[in-house]
């Protein structure tokens, strides 16, 4: 059988909370010289480093049979996958925010209007859902909270942790869109081709989570 691919992010807060989590599930491994892989010991499992936004597609396809990832870019990734259990971290919550000093304060005020987001999808299925029209999104890989700023946008659809990014940029949240929290997904494949070796991996970090 062809080693189990494990894909976590490849830096941030998220990266760290899904290395401890691996390792409290008895998975032991070390990544060394930013290397992109690292092979855990005594069991035929690889873990690999990656994009946080490209482990959804990425399991999809299966290049990984697991992976470590945040239910925003589940949501707006859009692909089948097989387990998308809760880890309780990494929590936070996607909104739609506006200047504090601007005229938008409920979605009506949004139409004509451009908003800038990372998540395009999320953000049009939010407006169709709540039947605001002639919308324009402006796609965006960062740095949305500056974009009011620079004129790029009315409003932006973002994540939102503890508030002072938006305070220190003069915005508020007026609307919101979803919790956001990190999931172990699996591929749809994998779950029946390496059973064997995948439901105790999932077995033992479910039962790290439930403590």
């Amino acid at each position: 059988m062809n080693p189990l691919r494990i894909g976590i992010p490849s830096k941030g807060r998220l990266a760290e909370l899904a290395e401890e989590l691996l390792v409290e599930a008895g998975l032991s491994f070390r990544r060394q010289n930013r290397s992109l892989f690292a092979r855990v010991k005594e069991l035929p499992i690889d873990v690999t480093f990656l994009r946080t936004e490209d482990i959804p597609v990425l399991c999809a396809e299966g290049a990984i049979d697991m992976g470590i990832t945040g239910s925003d870019l589940l949501a707006e990734a859009e692909v089948p996958l097989a387990v998308r259990l809760p880890l309780g971290v990494g929590r936070c919550r996607l909104s739609l925010c506006v200047s504090e000093d601007g005229p938008i304060r409920t979605l009506a005020d949004l139409s004509g209007k451009r908003i800038a987001t990372s998540f395009p999808n999320v953000t049009r299925k939010f407006l169709e859902t709540h039947q605001v029209a002639d919308v324009h999104l402006v796609q965006l890989s960062g740095s949305v909270e500056v974009m009011i700023a620079l004129g790029i946008a009315d409003a932006i659809v973002d994540l939102v942790s503890t508030g002072s990014t938006l305070k220190a940029n003069n915005l508020i949240a007026v609307e919101h869109i979803m919790d956001i929290s990190s999931r172990l997904i699996v591929n749809q494949a994998a779950l029946k081709l390496k059973r064997e070796l995948l439901v105790p991996i999932l077995d033992a970090i479910a039962g790290v989570v439930e403590r």
